[in-house]
């Protein structure tokens, strides 16, 4: 059963790919005879960018970051406008006010410290919950 009857025979197709005689021989020249001569010029030193194209980038990116800045400044006053400063919250408070807070900070701390004092010295020996229950399984 002959699946590709179309197909021409390995002779047949081996005629498409022959080079004519001397064909690479002579084909240098009738490339060279097809450019037209021109005389050959000094390299010319390349062109170079302006001062503007070499700062560009460099004035992008500022104006970049001074807008991103000004639209943070823009959504920081319209999300709370009755905003104080850092400066202002600083010297609104009194010294009075701090050691108030201090003291307050620290007696809160010493409870907690004593508290876990406490717990720690209830628990140190181990003996308060132990069951046989659950130490037989461990």
């Amino acid at each position: 059963m002959d699946k590709q009857p179309l197909l021409p025979t390995p002779e047949e197709s081996k005629q498409h790919y022959r080079v004519p005689e001397d064909y690479f021989d002579q084909l240098e020249e009738r490339i060279m005879a097809r450019i037209p001569e021109t005389p050959v010029e000094a390299e010319a030193e390349p062109a170079r960018p302006s001062l503007w194209v070499r700062v560009r980038p460099i004035v992008y990116l500022a104006a970049v970051f001074v807008s991103m800045n000004l639209v943070f400044r823009a959504f920081r006053s319209v999300i709370h406008p009755d905003s104080t400063t850092p400066q202002q919250v600083a010297t609104a408070t009194t010294a009075e006010e701090q050691d108030e807070a201090y003291s307050t900070y620290y007696a809160e701390y010493g409870a907690e410290v004593a508290a876990q004092d406490a717990h720690e010295s209830l628990f140190a020996d181990g003996t308060l919950f132990t069951s046989t229950a659950y130490s037989s399984s461990y």
